[in-house]
């Protein structure tokens, strides 16, 4: 009888055992599938997952991007939209663009609305601590816009003393007019469209933005004319914004921009968008 106890103990101490192996082995194999299945991914593997790559930019700076006119969609086009065809051909991914006001754009990046920000973007210090830039993809000087009118009240800087000068708000623009400019009323717009319109009905008396942008906007308007600014001290430059912290997604911009540079594409894409703001 005592031998049939310990048999029955027996049996029941090694059915325990097997139990707990297989509940041990099959808990292991859920843990490894598991955390498979939430592996961290890149920005590029989100990227390419979705299939598309969505950029943020701010449709009225030309030749940087701007809508095309006598364009049944309204057409986004320009310089950074170019570069940013490139980048999605680049992923093997489809490009969706979202036409975002300039002051919120770099907030986008953080709440992922957007992968990108490319919008004629100045790399300052300020806004380092906040997103991570590319190599600068094109450097321009600082204009100034007035009306024909006034060519021989304003010819320089020191001439806007008095005057109501507008930048776009959360330009470097901004920074620019109120550090270099002494005793002006400075107006900040949403939108370099509303700054032209405020210009060319006297609501102000200078815009202050890049050469090519000046350059642009004179040729869609001959009552405006552009003077260069000799502003700044620093040539400043445009470069591309990603999400701090994406540095896989941030390298492969800059190869693809290295390259776009020594095929010399920057030049080619600044000239056809030049030729599309004349049509």
């Amino acid at each position: 009888m005592i031998k049939k106890n310990n048999f029955k103990k027996s049996a029941v101490f090694y059915f325990t055992i097997f139990i707990s192996f297989i509940f041990l082995t099959s808990f292991l194999a859920f843990s490894k599938s598991d955390a498979k299945s939430k592996k961290v991914l890149t920005k590029i593997e989100k990227i390419k997952d979705a299939g598309k790559i969505v950029v943020g930019t701010s449709a009225d700076y030309p030749p940087y991007e701007f809508h095309l006119l006598n364009s049944k969609e309204e057409e986004i086009v320009g310089l950074d939209i170019d570069i940013a065809k490139v980048i999605a051909e680049k992923l093997g991914v489809k490009l969706e663009i979202k036409d975002i006001t300039f002051s919120k754009l770099i907030n986008t990046l953080d709440s992922e609305e957007v992968d990108i920000v490319i919008a004629g973007l100045t790399p300052t210090e300020k806004r380092k601590k906040v997103v991570d830039f590319s190599e600068v993809y094109y450097q321009a000087i600082q204009n100034m816009l007035i009306r024909v009118e006034d060519t021989e009240k304003i010819t320089c800087i020191a001439d806007l003393r008095g005057k109501k000068v507008g930048t776009q708000k959360g330009s470097i623009q901004e920074d620019i007019a109120r550090n270099k400019i002494s005793g002006a009323e400075f107006i900040e717009k949403g939108t370099i469209n509303e700054l032209i319109t405020d210009l060319k009905t006297g609501g102000i008396d200078a815009i202050i933005v890049e050469k090519p942008v000046a350059e642009s906007y004179v040729l869609r308007n001959k009552s405006l004319i552009n003077i260069e600014c000799k502003a700044e001290e620093d040539v400043l430059g445009s470069a591309i914004a990603v999400k701090k912290g994406n540095s896989a997604l941030l390298n492969k911009i800059n190869e693809i921009l290295q390259d776009l540079k020594k095929e010399h594409k920057i030049i080619e894409f600044v000239k056809e968008a030049n030729i599309l703001m004349g049509k």
